[in-house]
C-alpha cells in the first residue's frame, strides 16, 4: 500500500510540474511577443477580438496518463524493492 501511495504522489507531482511548466511557457511567450507591424502592413486581415493562451486537452487523456504513469512508477518501485531484497 505504501508503494501505491508513493506512486500516486510521484505521478501527481509530475503532472503538476507539467501543467505549471506549460502555463509558464505560455505566459513567457505571451509577455515577450512583439508583432512585426511593418512587414504585415501590406497583408491586412480581420483581427480576432479574443485571445486564447494555451490549449485544452481531453480530461480522459489526462486521467489515462495519470493512471498509466502511476502504474509504471509502482512497477518500477516494486522492481527496485525486489532487486534490493535479492542483494
Amino acid at each position: 500500500m505504501k508503494t501505491i501511495k508513493l506512486g500516486v504522489l510521484i505521478s501527481t507531482l509530475l503532472h503538476l510540474l507539467y501543467f505549471v511548466g506549460t502555463f509558464t511557457i505560455g505566459l513567457i511567450r505571451t509577455a515577450r511577443y512583439e508583432p512585426d507591424i511593418v512587414s504585415q502592413a501590406n497583408n491586412v486581415e480581420m483581427l480576432q477580438n479574443e485571445v486564447v493562451i494555451g490549449t485544452t486537452g481531453a480530461p480522459l487523456y489526462f486521467m489515462l496518463t495519470f493512471f498509466g504513469l502511476t502504474a509504471i512508477i509502482v512497477l518500477g518501485l516494486i522492481t527496485v524493492q525486489n532487486i534490493r531484497r535479492v542483494r
